[in-house]
């Protein structure tokens, strides 16, 4: 029998066999099996979508098809490993749940297929008409993050200021308070750190790989590791030392170690008479809270407190506290000064832009396309008060306020929104608020899958290329650990578009040119690359081959200094323990103990807190079947409750539990929440709390493999904004909990 080529078995399963092809009546399947089997393989550089770390990795595609996955040997964010969230989303390429074309919401409610050419044309008549009657003002642009530049150019063009970022739903106090008080955003430098204090700060679930690296390497070396948390989490478990806390009380604790070192003069006077202003501020407002008013709100013993201050101290500046993330920076209305507090902690030890302490993340300046200027209309003040006097004027005005985007529709402020991979109806507080976006005059996501905003949102869905199928121009690997050498990774499309879908450029393009917009995006993201890599001397064809590229310039300890004077960006060019911006505005510039706003009482009352889990990424990955799988091995959707607390109320682990909540608003009849969870009664968490892991409570029907399994946090949670900062307070929310099934 005459075997079948490869390209001839396709032509035939694709019905494109030319007509003088001869078609054996019989293939010889292991004959084109082993064809296929010999297929060569293309290596492909990339970097990961699974989170906001970005590890860059390799594809392999064989047959058109991703093959497998490798991390990228030289990335310091994951040193060559990937974590199982990567291999995860790199199966999403596949995810039948995909959005596969433009959709439209017809009149029933039913979304229906259309061309591009229809969308681009409705939503440019639909947005013009609103830009003509109530301005740019009225329009919203709202993303988790990347490729800002393209919405922001578009928002200039129509003269909105309204660019909004998922911030205020992970950790804006952090980058608040930081940039108020350093003018930076320093990483923690593991590698050569002597003794690490991590509160609310958990690499092992919300992974780094090179984090985790560093860190069991640095155990190997007898470096000591503490982590202060209400649960033991997964970096708990490699630790020298878990602390449980009260949830709510960081503050206390951090006021706790810094009256430890100041009053026990172990803070470095040099460091701190050179390089920060408003120390006696601090101290004055602060110098009555002590070690014991600290463990009498946080439940942490005095001496606990006192040891690891000196601890801490005592090597000095090869320590550190970590400075936090979305674990540390969202959940309370003393946010903004738990992030303030953990500035003046590091500050006070003399650590910063110190190796073994905190050091800046080593960017390079990448090069950008320049532009003709272009007449363009003024912009107003934001819609959503971010830096606005008599609004939230302290809140940073280039992140925004993204959980209260419903009351700003329904103020008549914004009339259309656009959602780029945002979904601020599982990611925002209260689902059922959040769902009022729909009420816009037009609101288009630009969406991978069918998220909730999308499905009970959008009136228009634009799908966006998989980040498989899409070229990037290159970005700074850098951020959360300090590494020497600046690095860049760039995104080489792995496998051709699957469906019907467009990279993010196209979409701009397109709608653009729809509303008569004149080459507002004259330019190919081949153009960036080349504009982005010219100043750093790397050739095109390299970094396309090796995706991720290390410098050869480090950066240097020390604090900067412009002529001999200290110059870290801030008013004074010091560390400022007292914030003038929160002054100006009738607020106390330095940190003090502020109470939770809410404190369980009752035998069935906890408060409710949450984190991530190793294999999943918040919502993100909530409809990713292989990390579902997961899920299912590790009880991944279940509560956990403190084992007495548990006995207390009947449950045994794996009972069901109907979990309360009481959701209210100014002027509105409260509304009580109801869920059913699973229960993992253990030892390993405070007990006046419950913890949910963040990833579930997946409520689009369309999203088939995530859909029903498991409950959110934001189920429960009012939508609110911290006064400060922005945030959304989802961790001041008590919950009943009572054993049975609704």
């Amino acid at each position: 029998m005459r075997n079948i080529s490869r390209r001839a078995f396709l032509q035939v399963a694709t019905g494109t066999a030319a007509v003088g092809i001869a078609i054996p009546q019989l293939m010889d399947m292991k004959a084109f099996g082993a064809s296929v089997a010999d297929a060569p393989v293309t290596k492909v550089p990339t970097y990961c979508n699974g989170c906001s770390t970005g590890c860059p990795m390799f594809a392999y595609v064989k047959n058109g098809r991703l093959w497998k996955l490798e991390g990228h040997p030289v990335a310091m964010k994951n040193y060559g490993t990937l974590c199982a969230r990567a291999y995860g989303v790199a199966t999403d390429l596949y995810n039948k749940d995909r959005v596969r074309q433009p959709m439209k919401r017809g009149a029933d409610g039913k979304f229906q297929p259309i061309s591009w050419d229809q969308a681009f044309k409705e939503i440019a008549e639909k947005l013009t008409g609103i830009i003509d009657k109530h301005t740019g003002n009225s329009v919203a642009w709202m993303a988790h993050g990347g490729k800002d530049t393209y919405g922001g150019m578009f928002l200039d063009e129509i003269g909105s200021p309204n660019f909004i970022t998922h911030y205020s739903t992970c950790f804006t106090s952090k980058t608040n308070a930081w940039d108020k008080m350093v003018s930076n955003q320093l990483t923690v430098d593991i590698r050569r750190s002597k003794y690490m204090l991590f509160a609310g700060r958990n690499y092992g679930g919300a992974i780094i790989p090179a984090a985790m690296k560093q860190l069991t390497a640095a155990k190997g070396l007898g470096r000591k590791i503490v982590v202060v948390d209400p649960r033991l989490c997964e970096l708990a478990k490699i630790a020298d030392e878990w602390v449980p806390i009260r949830p709510g009380t960081d503050l206390a604790f951090f006021l706790g170690l810094a009256h430890t070192l100041i009053s026990e003069n172990l803070y470095n006077k040099s460091f701190v008479q050179k390089y920060v202003f408003g120390f006696e501020e601090f101290w004055a407002a602060n110098r009555d809270f002590s070690a014991e008013k600290a463990a009498s709100i946080c439940d942490i013993p005095a001496e606990k407190i006192r040891e690891i201050a000196r601890d801490m101290a005592k090597n000095a500046p090869a320590a550190f506290l970590d400075p936090g993330y979305h674990g540390l920076h969202n959940h309370y209305v003393s946010s903004t000064q738990i992030a303030q507090a953990n500035v003046i902690v590091n500050a006070l030890l003399g650590n910063f832009y110190q190796h073994g302490g905190l050091m800046p993340s080593a960017r390079p300046t990448l090069g950008s396309i320049k532009f003709a200027k272009r007449l363009q209309p003024e912009k107003g003040p934001r819609a959503d008060g971010a830096g606005v006097p008599n609004e939230y004027p302290t809140v940073e005005p280039g992140r925004g306020i993204a959980q209260h985007m419903p009351d700003l529709i329904a103020q008549g402020k914004i009339k259309a929104v656009f959602m780029y991979h945002f979904n601020p109806l599982r990611t925002a507080p209260d689902p059922e608020y959040q769902k009022n976006i729909a009420k816009a005059e037009l609101v288009v996501t630009i969406p991978i899958d069918w998220n909730e905003s999308s499905y009970y949102a959008a009136h228009y869905i634009l799908p966006e290329h998989y980040f498989l199928e899409r070229m990037e121009a290159p970005k700074p690997v850098s951020g959360n650990i300090s590494h020497d050498y600046p690095q860049i990774a760039m995104r080489m499309p792995a496998v051709k578009a699957l469906h019907d879908t467009k990279p993010l450029l196209e979409i701009m393009q397109g709608l653009t040119k729809a509303m008569k917009i004149d080459d507002l995006y004259p330019f190919t993201v081949d153009d960036e690359i080349a504009a982005a890599i010219a100043p750093l001397g790397i050739d095109k064809a390299r970094i396309q081959t090796e995706g991720c590229i290390e410098l050869p310039t480090p950066i240097q300890p020390g604090f900067p200094e412009k002529e001999g004077k200290p110059a870290c960006g801030t008013f004074t060019g010091k560390i400022e323990f007292s914030i003038g911006a929160f002054k100006l505005h009738g607020r106390l510039g330095v940190p003090t103990w502020i109470p939770p706003l809410v404190s369980p009482k009752g035998e069935d009352e906890f408060r409710l807190i949450h984190g991530k889990q190793p294999w999943h990424s918040h919502s993100q990955t909530n409809n990713t079947p292989y990390l579902l799988e997961m899920t299912k091995s590790y009880n991944g959707t279940w509560m956990w409750m403190n084992r007495k607390r548990a006995e207390k109320l009947g449950i045994s682990n794996g009972d069901t539990a109907i979990i309360e909540s009481k959701i209210e608003y100014p002027g509105q009849a409260p509304r009580i929440v109801k869920k059913n969870m699973q229960i993992k009664v253990t030892d390993m968490l405070y007990p006046e709390c419950v913890w949910v892991p963040s990833a579930h409570g997946c409520f689009s029907p369309n999203m088939t493999y995530g859909y029903g399994k498991g409950a959110s946090y934001n189920d429960f949670a009012a939508s609110r904004v911290e006064p400060l900062s922005g945030g959304c307070m989802v961790q001041e929310v008590i919950v009943k909990v009572r054993k049975g099934a609704l």
